[in-house]
């Protein structure tokens, strides 16, 4: 290993072990009262059983009387106890143990003879685990990739940015998908930019990303308007009552997040191909070139599918085990509650399938009208 190298990965690991010891200990940041759990007595309550229709099933109850320390605040350093009520299978609580730090509420003194203080355990401080993540993925960047793993980063940055700027601007009033179309256009250039620099793959693979989003978004729309209202009372975090223009804006702008990744992905695969293609064989004819494209997409295809089936239902899982469990047809689910995921899913796989051949002509456009100009 190079002298080098071992001094990026020293300073890759010191930095992410300092950056964990800070969340650790970043106490003093939080407004909200916080507390390491330091007994925990598990009393068990009761079990009870129940049934879906098909299948019986049986749930043990307990009671955790929690001993915790605060660690900000006023009440620094003092001792308070807790009640949990949970159960094991912590479908709908969490079962807290020895060591946890938790968000603390309604603090204030015990009642009757008990001494210390008293309060409700809010939930779980899991910014550790977040910025552990965090750390590996950047390390990960780093690490691989280099100077292109750091560029990498820093486009992520941008976007994030960019992101929170247009939900800051939505929640004053802003419409929401006259936003997102520039934020996409920004999130395109920023990527391809930092990734492979100002050069003419960068350029084709920009113009084909543009025109394959426009594409799935122009047809989105059509069937938006073509078809009946869509009910969106099952829509995440909508807020009600909605306005069907507002929740349109919103469903579309989703897709056209949605779909941006597989779309660059495919389009610089198909750009690059042809890259390599042309620069060994200069000769090749367009319909040879199209045909490898077509190849390379066919190779492609099956697999991005697949990324993007599994990014949009991996959320709604739990929702529909659980659902099942409880009696809930497959059908209602994906009806009602998984409609919005499928809708993502099958616009994501329309704009891979588009994403081909716009990619493919672009790409070949652009290099044999080069090529034929430089033979001139």
């Amino acid at each position: 290993m190079k002298k080098s190298t071992l001094i990026k990965l020293t300073a890759i690991v010191l930095c992410g072990i300092a950056a964990l010891l800070f969340t650790m200990n970043d106490y003093f940041l939080y407004q909200r009262s916080i507390g390491t759990i330091t007994a925990v007595e598990n009393q068990y309550l009761e079990t009870r059983t129940g049934t879906d229709g098909e299948h019986e099933y049986k749930e043990d109850y307990y009671l955790q009387i929690i001993t915790l320390t605060l660690r900000n605040g006023d009440r620094k350093g003092e001792t308070l106890q807790a009640e949990n009520r949970c159960t094991a299978s912590g479908v709908y609580d969490t079962r807290y143990q020895e060591g946890d730090d938790v968000f603390v509420e309604n603090i204030e003194p015990a009642s009757g003879q008990n001494t210390g203080l008293t309060g409700d355990i809010t939930g779980t401080k899991r910014d550790v685990y977040v910025v552990l993540i965090s750390v590996l993925l950047l390390g990960c960047f780093i690490a691989v990739g280099g100077k292109e793993g750091i560029l990498t980063i820093l486009s992520l940055l941008l976007n994030v940015a960019a992101f929170y700027l247009v939900l800051r601007l939505y929640l004053r009033g802003v419409n929401i998908l006259l936003m997102t179309v520039p934020m996409v256009i920004f999130f395109s250039a920023m990527l391809l930019l930092f990734l492979y620099g100002k050069n003419k793959k960068t350029l084709i693979s920009f113009i084909a990303v543009l025109l394959s989003v426009t594409a799935v978004t122009l047809l989105a729309l059509v069937v938006l308007r073509l078809s009946p209202d869509v009910d969106y009372d099952f829509m995440d975090y909508l807020v009600q009552p909605y306005a069907q223009l507002d929740a349109d804006c919103i469903f579309l702008s989703e897709i056209l997040i949605g779909c941006l990744g597989a779309i660059m992905d495919i389009v610089v695969t198909i750009v690059m191909t042809v890259d390599q293609i042309t620069r060994h064989n200069p000769q090749i004819s367009t319909g040879d070139l199209l045909k490898s494209c077509r190849t390379v997409g066919d190779d492609v295809v099956g697999t991005m599918i697949g990324v993007m089936f599994f990014t949009n239902i991996a959320a709604a899982i739990p929702f529909i085990l659980l659902s099942m469990r409880n009696g809930i047809a497959f059908s209602t689910i994906l009806r009602y509650h998984s409609f919005f995921e499928l809708s993502r899913f099958l616009t994501g796989c329309i704009g891979i399938v588009i994403a081909i051949p716009v990619s493919a002509a672009a790409a070949v456009y652009f290099y044999k009208h080069t090529r034929r100009k430089t033979s001139c």
